[in-house]
């Protein structure tokens, strides 16, 4: 994956919690470099659950443009 797909993967996975139209290597691949975690039981479901881990969402606000930064991202930081 490059680098703009993960972080787009990352945007996704942090709006919805859900990995929508992200493939199965892919995440893989983001569960190898522990950006985040499957919901146990949905790992064979098309659309799994998911949520990011601190170093997910470190990363997800490190690459945002500063003015789409949300609330709820900074948020979370602060209570890990």
């Amino acid at each position: 994956m490059k680098h703009e797909d993960v972080v787009a993967a990352l945007k996704v996975i942090a709006e919805k919690e859900m990995a929508i139209n992200i493939s199965k290597p892919d995440l893989q691949d983001l569960k190898q470099y522990n950006l985040i975690n499957i919901a146990k039981g949905e790992e064979n479901a098309r659309s799994p659950a998911c949520t990011l881990t601190k170093k997910g969402r470190v990363m997800l606000k490190a690459n945002l443009p500063k003015d789409s930064k949300t609330a709820d991202i900074e948020q979370d930081d602060l209570s890990d």
